[in-house]
């Protein structure tokens, strides 16, 4: 049987975690699935959906953070049955993603491998895994951590999660070829109801009308919540510092089948040969018994791979006293047969461990033809994996220096690797590299790809702008967005996230995407400053430690799984600063909730955080028809601090139109600017109020853009808006300046807009939104007016009164002379008025004066995203076959893949 060790990623200091993949015909087994595991699966075309149990080394967000995201793509495949295995803790992580995953079909198993529990161990027909517990100096192992947990609160987890991700059922392994294609899940809830956009506005607003304050509002136990589990405390937990390695042992290697021995016994080929093969005994037609030991070699013994985790090196010593490994070590009283069978034996090492002379002569004990994985920041450079996007980047950094920061990596290691120890089967990780284990041990690098770094990538650049001076004295307001992809990450964007430095006092993080720490870490740097960011001149960690407001918009985990080990690596850089900084989390009340339960997994340092709830402090319209509730006094306290430790005149929410406890954001600074982030929502006669209050009108509109104008029917049925009626929102509240972004990630082009679209755009109380900002209307708060007067013009739906003929796009209405007094442009330019429009791309910086001078780089920003659909094309076709020797099925499909680019 073949089989072997995959690598997903290495341990650098840019990620904390190891991921390897065991890959069978039948299953594969993924262990670690930190932030970012997806993306890559898309970079380097690994199939994920054939997954059958991950494995976490440590439950906490280094190892786990890529899970939930994982377990959302699976489920919109179709995957069901999938096993999650790791340490203490388990269910109870697990089980507090019901926040926002509900994938009652998905029957996810969750086998916790708790020290002490004689059960505590995972097979199937692939492998056997033993997990071996490690700890801290130190540390005393209490009662509850240790053997089987058979209590009420354990019950409540498993209860709560089976709610979520629904009952595991294994299947039979002789049913696995039988299976049928598995289907996609539906959503249920406010997404199964028919998008008519005023039944949905009207569901939201009973959402927000009964569940208020949910924190107040959660039960106890799942007895007295019998409607919604996330309305369900989680029984308190404490972390544990256990980290897990596993001993992973592989099917035995049958005998090899004599064929002219069985004729000798008068069979002939046929069912018999099988039979014997697959071990079973036979009887012939004339009475005579065959064993299979008659005609098939003896067995040979499993191989075995060893998975270590030593997150530091307090750990060390449990680890290199661990009994359980003795038997693979030279030297050993307890050494035997086992050694000969080890294999590979797969080094995950935090800081300072690879270099500690106490796992060095430990390490140097296994077996001389052990081949040594060694995954530590020491001898794994912090190489950009997203090669893809590095591309497009350096491209368009060429154009513009200061916009597009070059992101920091290296293509060097810290130290050479022969200074581990002294062994010729060294070898350092890198994504893609195979290590075949059956049927013969042999190391595969073929699928490896060349990662450049940013530089060299810009040096393949045939037209390089030269860098001109830039100084930051008049760029008072900076918008840098750090993922600009929507709902799942993909090779070329990165999901929601944005951050913002406020000059002299501190930085915003606008949602907070899965991978954001990693994609801050190599747009700021770290360890060192990122010297190419000419706009930010922070390293990651003087941005962490000064950093004042992190804002949830809604509780889609594509704008908020990377907030854990956001508010992970704060607690850990400022816990040791005096005094100690506290920092304000504006967020869904669910959201809070989220952090809550996780924190009984991992300390997040709650007790330093001032949460607000957007509830709490949505706009006040003096206008409004409907009584209004102040600001509570419970979150007054803690606005007030926000607003002084960012210089701030006001901060504001406002309800949208996307799914339950979603809000758009408006932020108001002494120094005259004043910027709105839309999060996600249809266009939405809140954010205009919103947009609209005060005495100054937006500096900068951030609002998401999710779908050209051609998938309107798309954009309806999501809640999501289209690039014309981002525009529109933008003229209606009378910004200065729009930059674009959450684009979906079928679509790489510029985005386009029409007239006709734009003045197409129509919301309660306002009427056709392009021009709105010239008109009174009268005002209604948030989402507490009447069912009658909705935020979505009822007639306007699935592309009514839409025009798709006459596409204008950035590239051609901006670049036409400025006296043009004719032609097509006349009219777009006379709607647009003084607004300028930008389209933000992953790891770039905007002022205002920048989305001014977009303009004149669109028609090569446009040529650098040509090229690249070009490539792809080329790269999809070259990775696969000829298209002549593609069915035509495939070809069609092909063909289709890039055209969505398009």
């Amino acid at each position: 049987m073949k089989w072997g060790v995959q690598v997903v990623r290495g341990n650098t200091h840019n990620v904390g975690s190891t991921s390897v993949i065991l890959q069978f015909a039948s299953g594969r087994y993924l262990f670690n699935c930190g932030e970012g595991t997806q993306r890559l699966s898309f970079e380097n075309k690994t199939r994920i959906s054939k997954l059958t149990a991950i494995f976490l080394t440590r439950v906490d967000w280094d190892n786990m953070g890529g899970l939930p995201g994982m377990l959302l793509t699976l489920a919109e495949t179709g995957s069901q049955n999938l096993v999650v295995c790791g340490g203490h803790n388990l269910t109870h992580a697990m089980a507090a993603m019901r926040h926002f995953i509900l994938r009652s079909d998905m029957g996810v198993g969750v086998k916790e491998l708790r020290d002490g529990d004689a059960a505590a161990a995972f097979a199937d027909e692939n492998i056997k895994v033993t997990p071996v517990h490690i700890y801290p100096s130190g540390y005393t192992v209490s009662a509850h951590e240790q053997g089987a947990d058979e209590s009420n609160a354990a019950a409540t987890r498993r209860m709560l999660l089976e709610r979520a991700f629904g009952v595991h059922r294994a299947p039979e392994p002789t049913d696995r070829k039988k299976r049928e294609p598995p289907q996609p899940q539906q959503k249920k809830g406010y997404y199964g109801q028919e998008c008519k956009e005023a039944a949905i506005e009207q569901v939201l607003q009973k959402f927000e009308q009964q569940n208020e304050d949910t924190t107040k509002k959660r039960a106890l136990s799942p007895g007295h919540s019998p409607k919604r589990s996330s309305d369900v405390f989680l029984p308190l937990a404490t972390p544990t510092p256990c980290a897990l390695c596993y001993i992973v042992e592989g099917p035995a290697v049958p005998g090899k089948f004599d064929s002219q021995a069985a004729r000798d016994l008068g069979l002939k080929p046929g069912p018999h040969f099988a039979q014997l093969v697959r071990g079973q005994t036979i009887t012939t037609a004339d009475g005579q018994t065959i064993r299979p030991e008659q005609c098939v070699g003896p067995a040979r013994p499993s191989s075995l791979v060893i998975i270590i985790d030593c997150p530091s090196p307090a750990y060390i010593n449990s680890l290199t006293t661990a009994y359980q490994f003795e038997p693979f070590l030279e030297g050993s009283e307890s050494a035997g047969a086992k050694k000969d069978q080890l294999m590979m034996v797969v080094h995950s090492l935090g800081p300072g461990v690879a270099q500690d002379a106490r796992y060095k002569k430990w390490a140097a004990r296994f077996p001389a033809h052990v081949r040594h994985m060694v995954s530590a920041p020491e001898y794994v450079p912090d190489n950009n994996p997203f090669q893809r996007h590095l591309r497009i980047h350096a491209a368009m950094h060429a154009i513009s220096p200061h916009t597009y920061i070059l992101p920091q990596a290296t293509d060097t290691p810290e130290l050479p690797l022969h200074t581990f120890i002294d062994s010729k089967n060294l070898i350092a990780p890198r994504s893609m590299m195979m290590y075949d284990i059956e049927p013969e041990p042999k190391l595969d690098e073929s699928m490896i790809v060349p990662l450049l770094t940013a530089e060299q990538m810009l040096a393949k650049v045939d037209d390089v702008s030269p860098p001109s001076p830039r100084p930051n004295d008049g760029d008072d307001l900076i918008v840098c967005p750090i993922g600009t992809g929507s709902s799942v990450p993909s090779t070329y964007r990165n999901v929601s996230s944005n951050i913002v430095s406020v000059k002299g006092f501190g930085g915003m993080v606008l949602d907070c995407g899965e991978s954001t720490v990693s994609q801050l870490k190599r747009f700021l740097g770290f360890p060192r400053r990122n010297h190419a960011n000419t706009r930010i001149k922070q390293s990651y960690t003087e941005f962490l430690t000064t950093l004042k407001l992190l804002y949830v918009s809604h509780m889609h985990a594509d704008h908020h799984l990377g907030a854990i080990q956001l508010l992970h690596e704060w607690n850990q850089a400022t816990l040791l600063m005096d005094p100690k900084p506290r920092l304000s989390v504006l967020a869904p009340a669910r959201f809070w909730a989220w952090l809550e339960d996780f924190s009984g997994v991992q300390d997040l340092g709650l007790d330093r955080l001032d949460f607000i709830s957007c509830s709490d402090i949505r706009h006040v319209d003096p206008l409004a028809k409907a009584p209004v509730k102040e600001h509570k006094p419970k979150y007054l306290d803690a606005a007030t601090k926000l607003k002084s430790d960012l210089g701030l005149v006001d901060i504001s929410t406002c309800s949208v139109i996307h799914c339950p406890w979603a809000y758009g954001l408006s932020l108001t600074h002494y120094s005259g600017w004043k910027l709105v982030y839309s999060g996600d929502t249809r266009p939405c006669a809140n954010l205009v109020t919103l947009g609209r209050a005060g005495d100054k009108p937006p500096t900068v509109l951030l609002h998401e853009a999710t779908l050209p104008d051609y998938l309107h029917v798309d954009a309806v049925a999501k809640r999501h808006s289209t690039v014309s009626e981002a525009v529109a929102m933008a003229l209606g509240m009378g910004a200065e300046n729009l930059l674009l972004t959450h684009f979906s990630q079928r679509c790489l082009d510029l985005p386009r807009w029409t007239t006709a679209n734009i003045e197409a755009v129509k919301v309660a109380r306002y009427g056709y939104v392009a021009s709105a900002s010239t008109s009174a209307g009268s005002s209604v708060n948030d989402m507490e007016d009447s069912a009658t007067e909705l935020d979505i013009d009822d007639d306007v739906d699935a592309g009514a009164g839409l025009d798709f003929g006459h596409v204008t796009d950035l590239a051609t209405y901006e670049q036409e002379p400025a006296d043009q007094t004719d032609g097509p442009n006349t009219a777009l330019n006379a709607v647009l008025g003084d607004l300028k429009i930008a389209s933000a791309f992953d790891m770039s910086a905007y002022a205002p004066r920048d989305i001014k001078k977009y303009r004149y780089n669109t028609h090569k920003l446009k040529q650098v995203l040509h090229d690249e659909m070009k490539l792809f094309i080329a790269e999809e076709s070259a990775d696969t076959v000829e298209p002549s020797q593609l069915t035509k099925g495939k070809q069609k499909a092909k063909a289709k893949k890039g055209k969505d680019l398009a």
